[in-house]
């Protein structure tokens, strides 16, 4: 269920994506929410909780469209191209807000510990997942697959954001990935 919190981070992780995080102003979220003024500064009083709260939302937006935990991913190389690949996709398509808000705030990230620790806790709740997946898919150095796969993912996603390719075979790419990373059917 939604409410008037999540819709205004929603129009602020939007305004990221669109305007950079230069972009995101109390009076911005308003308008781009179409709430009255002042809605966005009572419910984030400060700059820092508003740009907080847009990255917990974006965390949470993310783990949605990564078919995260719960989800019905087979534990299997192909599975997990499918996954992984089908998540560059959504990252491409039709949550392109969320990947483009993402790059601006981690790059937030990178200058604000704050921030940096929002991201240590999404991550250790999507890695935890991905982690039992890998290793029932075959792996046998599950950490270390993990890592060079979500930095592979991450690093297509941003390339292609900026420079697309044309019929682009995501899961076809993460596949060799895995392929040469040696995996093993269990």
């Amino acid at each position: 269920m939604r409410d008037g919190a999540t819709d205004l981070l929603d129009a602020g992780l939007e305004l990221v994506a669109d305007r950079g995080l230069g972009g995101l102003t109390h009076e911005a979220v308003d308008v781009a929410a179409g709430v009255p003024v002042g809605s966005t500064e009572g419910a984030y009083p400060t700059r820092q909780s508003l740009v907080e709260g847009v990255t917990t939302r974006c965390i949470e937006r993310e783990l949605e469209m990564a078919s995260g935990p719960g989800a019905d991913v087979e534990a299997s190389p192909e599975g997990l191209a499918l996954a992984f690949g089908h998540f560059v996709l959504r990252a491409l398509g039709e949550h392109r807000a969320v990947a483009l808000a993402r790059y601006a705030l981690h790059a937030e990230a990178a200058r604000r510990p704050a921030l940096r620790e929002l991201y240590a806790v999404g991550a250790d709740e999507a890695d935890t997942w991905a982690l039992d997946l890998v290793r029932r898919a075959g792996s046998q150095h599950p950490e270390r697959d993990l890592g060079i796969m979500a930095n592979y993912v991450t690093g297509l996603v941003f390339h292609e954001l900026a420079l697309p390719t044309p019929d682009l075979d995501a899961v076809g790419r993460v596949r060799t990935l895995i392929d040469a990373l040696g995996w093993t059917t269990p």
